[in-house]
C-alpha cells in the first residue's frame, strides 16, 4: 500500500495531522505500507527575512483572525503533544528545510526523514528557531542520527533546489492548494487537518481489503 503526503514544515496543521497519521498507522500495524512523502510551500518561498510568526500571519489575513488561529492550533496542539508557541516563533522560508528533507529521504530513507520533519516542525512551532538558518537544520540533521557536516556540507550547495521547487510545482499542477494532503494508492483522499486517527484507520483498512479481495 502506497501513501502520498503533500506538507510544509510552515503548516501547523500539517505537524497535527501528522503525528495523527502516525497515530492511525501504528494502530493499523500493517508492514510494509509505503509513505511517500511531498514538499509544498504554502507561501511560496516567502517571508524572504524571518519575521515574527503572528506579525506575518496579521499581514495575511488580519490580526483578530491570527491571533484566533494561533489559539485553535494550541489548543488542537494539546491533544497531540505538542506546545505550540508561536507568540514567540518566527515566519521563515522553507526551502532549505525542504531540500535537507528531501536530502535525508535519499541518503537516510524514510524512516529518518521522518524523525527529521518531525525536529523541524518542533524547532519551527515549539522552540522559536529560525529554520531559514544552515546552522539550526544542520543541528536537527545531527539530533536525527545523520552527519552534521555532510548536511552543512548539503545546505551550502545547490543541490535539491530544483527538485523541491519542481515538487512544489508539481503538486500545484495537480490541484494542491492547501496542505496537509494524503492520498492513498486506491484513489482516496484527505485534505487538510486531520485530528481523529479513526479517519486514517478506516482509510487503511478499507486499503487493505480492497488490495486482498
Amino acid at each position: 500500500m502506497r501513501i502520498d503526503v503533500w506538507s510544509d514544515v510552515s503548516c501547523p496543521w500539517c505537524y497535527i495531522s501528522k503525528r495523527t497519521f502516525e497515530r492511525a498507522l501504528a494502530s493499523f500495524g500493517r508492514p510494509g505500507t509505503e509513505v511517500v512523502a511531498h514538499p509544498y510551500q504554502i507561501d511560496g518561498e516567502h517571508p524572504a527575512e524571518p519575521m515574527p510568526m503572528l506579525e506575518w500571519l496579521g499581514g495575511k489575513y488580519g490580526a483578530d483572525r491570527a491571533r484566533a488561529m494561533s489559539e485553535e492550533v494550541t489548543a488542537a496542539g494539546r491533544g497531540h503533544g505538542i506546545t505550540f508557541r508561536n507568540e514567540r516563533g518566527f515566519a521563515a522560508n522553507t526551502l532549505d528545510a525542504h531540500r535537507l528533507l528531501w536530502w535525508a529521504g535519499r541518503v537516510y530513507g524514510r524512516g529518518a526523514q521522518s524523525h527529521l520533519e518531525e525536529l523541524v516542525f518542533a524547532a519551527y512551532f515549539t522552540e522559536a528557531a529560525d529554520i531559514s538558518r544552515p546552522g539550526v537544520l544542520a543541528g536537527r540533521a545531527a539530533a536525527a542520527g545523520m552527519d552534521e557536516g555532510a548536511a552543512r556540507a548539503f545546505l551550502g550547495s545547490r543541490e535539491g533546489i530544483e527538485e523541491v521547487r519542481n515538487a512544489v510545482r508539481s503538486a500545484r499542477d495537480l490541484g494542491i492548494r492547501a496542505v496537509p494532503v494524503y492520498r492513498f494508492d486506491g484513489g482516496e483522499r484527505f485534505e487538510g487537518a486531520q485530528t481523529d486517527p479513526r479517519v486514517f484507520e478506516a482509510a487503511l483498512s478499507r486499503e487493505s481489503e480492497e488490495s486482498t479481495a
